[in-house]
């Protein structure tokens, strides 16, 4: 019988138990926010709300434009000084490129190892395989291509998504107008659900192509149409990860406030301030640890998920709860 509670257990056990999935976890996260665009596009709107929310996502859009405008002028602009301070510019550039690379490859080569030393480690639970962080990255590096572009799909496609949904946010700006608001209410309540539907589709058709080499289109479709049979178990099982999420993250804080807190405020009483810089590194290494676990957690549970779909299928809370 299909049960979430026995999913997320077994994806609890092997990231708690298999310590070095932490490493991926730690650069996975860069990729597409632990994998998790679903999570920031509700933790987002929740906290800032539709408006607010939206706004946010316009003004990232129009500051990236921006960004990318400012750095060809001044690389234009470069020319006009001596050769140099051109060579010394280009050198940093350079440098800055490679490191920039080496963190995209390495972000995205430990999402792939997640999902394939999960799969590995699910499926030989009696006897556990010898794996490590060097032959999980070799095997992610495999697959580096494709996952690369799936996560570069998402990010364009679901950005797209938002950003047409907070457009007439410009022409309200300009002009306030009640027909615009409406329109405005309505594209967002339409685009936010697409854009939670594109976020989870991907994590599919990312599986696909980890875990039987599909090429990014062939994913793209086998993963749209786990999707579309899978819909409601798949929202049900954001929801409820979003909420485990949320509530270890709270966790977190009031353990901060009750352990932690107290220390640097007592370090800034009485000007000491190696137990203040003591307790602030504390807390940066814990926090780095905790996002690594749960990007492992979450990532092992997506794993478990769409490997219990594909082979047995399986029923959603609510369609359970109907049919009794």
């Amino acid at each position: 019988m299909f049960s979430y509670r026995a999913l997320f257990r077994q994806a609890w056990e092997i990231s708690w138990r298999h310590k070095y999935l932490w490493f991926f976890g730690l650069f996975a996260s860069l990729a597409a926010g632990s994998g998790s665009w679903e999570y920031q596009i509700m933790t987002q709107n929740m906290n800032q709300g539709l408006i607010d929310g939206a706004y946010v996502h316009l003004s990232k859009i129009l500051t990236l434009g921006v960004v990318v405008k400012n750095f060809f002028l001044g690389l234009t602009g470069l020319f006009s000084y001596d050769i140099w301070t051109i060579c010394s510019v280009f050198a940093v550039l350079i440098v800055s490129g490679v490191i920039f690379a080496f963190f995209v490859w390495l972000a995205v080569a430990s999402q792939a190892a997640l999902i394939g030393d999960t799969k590995k480690l699910l499926e030989d639970r009696k006897k556990e395989p010898a794996l490590s962080i060097r032959s999980g990255l070799t095997d992610g590096n495999r697959h580096f291509w494709r996952v690369l572009g799936l996560d570069f799909l998402i990010r364009v496609a679901v950005g797209g998504v938002l950003f047409l949904g907070s457009l007439p946010l410009l022409f309200l700006a300009m002009k306030d107008s009640s027909v615009l608001a409406v329109i405005f209410s309505v594209l967002f309540v339409i685009f936010i659900p697409v854009a939670l539907s594109l976020s989870l589709l991907v994590k599919y058709a990312i599986a696909y192509a980890v875990l039987e080499g599909k090429s990014v289109a062939s994913s793209l479709e086998h993963g749209s149409r786990l999707f579309a049979k899978n819909w409601l178990i798949s929202v049900e099982a954001a929801i409820i990860l979003f909420l485990i999420n949320f509530l270890a993250s709270g966790v977190l804080v009031i353990a901060f406030s009750l352990f932690l807190l107290p220390l640097v405020i007592l370090g800034l009483i009485l000007q000491i301030a190696w137990i203040m810089w003591l307790m602030v590194i504390i807390g940066i290494v814990i926090i780095v640890f905790f996002g690594a676990l749960m990007t492992a957690f979450q990532t092992a549970a997506w794993t478990n998920l769409f490997l219990r779909l594909k082979r047995e299928g399986g029923l959603a809370k609510l369609e359970r709860l109907f049919r009794r």
